[in-house]
């Protein structure tokens, strides 16, 4: 009788231990996705639009989404602004002593003055895969929800510009092209975008302002 017991209260206890061991196990796993699940996931980029700083779209990992258009410089000059305190024409020879940069680029313009850019890339494929516009300025996940036809339109539609792309003039500073915003517009902040096969790939945030007469 005694034995019987024995053997009962044994096999009760097996039983506890396997049922506990498995319910521990089920728990490491829960754990384990849990975690998997975690560190599978990244938060969307966050940019900051800061004026006159030439910004890379990059994706989850901090990685540029495209390399082959890239910029390793810029200078923006104002056609109406002078900027070695004498003669617009002065501007690219004083502009070019500071050097192409990709921080504290001029930010300020006037509606309807033209905005020159000057490149520094050594990008030699396709001028058709690249287009640089003006527009309104939007966070990039707007701009990136819109395709390249809809960015036009809101360049167009919106006093902007569009700018094709054409090989930089090695004879004058590599200027790249220009564009101004009609000044039947509103002032304020402004975008200047750099596409890539369509895509967005860098920014620069500017201001613009109505000229005093």
């Amino acid at each position: 009788m005694k034995k019987k017991l024995l053997i009962g209260l044994m096999a009760i206890m097996i039983c506890v231990l396997v049922v506990g061991c498995g319910k521990k196990e089920e728990k490491n796993n829960n754990n384990s996705n849990s975690e998997s699940g975690t560190s599978g996931s990244s938060e969307k980029v966050k940019y900051n639009y800061i004026d006159g700083k030439l910004t890379q779209i990059v994706d989850e990992e901090g990685n540029p989404k495209q390399k082959d258009f890239v910029i390793d410089g810029l200078i923006l000059a104002g056609n109406r602004h002078t900027y070695d305190g004498e003669s617009v024409d002065g501007n690219l020879e004083y502009l070019s002593k500071q050097g192409y940069k990709k921080e504290g680029l001029n930010k300020d313009f006037y509606l309807n003055e033209w905005i020159e850019i000057y490149i520094d890339t050594k990008y030699d494929k396709a001028a058709s895969d690249v287009e640089i516009l003006i527009t309104p300025h939007k966070t990039v996940e707007e701009l990136e929800d819109l395709s390249l036809k809809k960015l036009e339109e809101l360049a167009e539609e919106n006093g902007g510009y569009v700018i094709p792309y054409n090989t930089p003039d090695a004879e004058n500073y590599f200027y790249l092209g220009n564009g101004y915003v009609n000044m039947d517009y509103p002032d304020g902040k402004y975008d200047i975008l750099f596409t890539y096969k369509g895509k967005l790939a860098y920014f620069v945030n500017i201001n613009l302002t109505k000229e005093a007469e």
